[in-house]
């Protein structure tokens, strides 16, 4: 059997503080009740140190990144002037961050990546690459249209976040903002697909750090297998409107066509007329 490092500390102590029992003869046998009483006290004490040690590992493990207001909290505690980019916009942004025995984590905040390490440090992709490092993603509410917004505002200094990055967001935030126009509802329904997907990463995180047959594992899994059923159920949702919204797009230009069609004289009849126009350079 295996034991943990506060058993196996634990039965060593035990072992060299007993006295040295006196020589005993080859026919006399050991003792099987007190070897397995020494055993069983030695199983006891690992189990309750270890149920003592974990919990506080992992509370003093656990950190939280909070945009709001314009400022940036690490644990809490607001980031000073000097601790904060002074090029990176923040008006309009609110968003949470939550990681578990990261030394260094990294975050993606308006579309460029930032360490954690005392402060809000830049860094490239190609430095996250390196180190393998995975970047934590919004895990509450975040504001996308504000910060592609922000991204068109930058103008050159958008040139500072990842271009990996940047061609990968591009299309979904452009579809995003055109939704956000167009269908309001369907846009905030898309908005919390995101946020629970990022949800549903954390968790799997937390589930990671913890011992596989704990109960506190199990019931953090009952709580991802919910999440993920409500997560599958929304995008079964807005899968369907955007469908419907796809369906009247599809119509109106069917109508558009429809109209051509009956136009196509007049239409084809007025390009001439442009083309052999004498002072026409077209």
């Amino acid at each position: 059997n295996s034991y943990s490092d506060e058993a196996l500390a634990a039965r060593r102590l035990d072992c060299t503080d007993r006295p040295i029992p006196s020589a005993r003869t080859n026919d006399e046998p050991p003792t099987p009740m007190t070897r397995f009483s020494r055993l069983g006290y030695v199983f006891l004490l690992g189990t309750f140190l270890w149920s003592i040690l974990l919990p506080a590992a992992l509370a003093q493990q656990m950190r939280t990144l909070t945009v709001r207001d314009s400022a940036v909290y690490v644990d809490g505690k607001k980031l000073s002037a000097d601790q904060v980019p002074g090029d990176l916009e923040l008006d309009g942004i609110t968003a949470r961050y939550q990681f578990v025995g990261i030394q260094r984590p990294i975050i993606e905040l308006n579309g460029r990546l930032f360490a954690v390490d005392n402060g809000l440090k830049p860094v490239s992709e190609d430095e996250v690459n390196a180190q393998e490092s995975s970047v934590i993603l919004q895990e509450l509410e975040a504001r996308p249209s504000a910060i592609a917004s922000s991204d068109a505002q930058r103008g050159p200094r958008g040139q500072s976040a990842s271009p990996t990055l940047s061609r990968t967001r591009a299309p979904q935030e452009r579809y995003l903002s055109e939704v956000e126009k167009a269908n309001r509802e369907l846009y905030k329904r898309l908005m919390r697909e995101r946020t629970m997907e990022s949800q549903a990463k954390d968790l799997a995180r937390v589930i990671h750090m913890l011992p596989e047959d704990s109960d506190e594992r199990r019931a953090k899994v009952d709580s991802l297998r919910s999440l993920l059923n409500n997560i599958f159920a929304l995008k079964q949702e807005n899968r369907r409107q955007e469908i419907e919204r796809l369906q009247r797009e599809i119509q109106k230009l069917q109508r558009n066509l429809q109209k051509r069609s009956q136009m196509r004289d007049r239409m084809i009849d007025h390009r001439l007329n442009q083309l052999v126009a004498p002072s026409s350079g077209r």
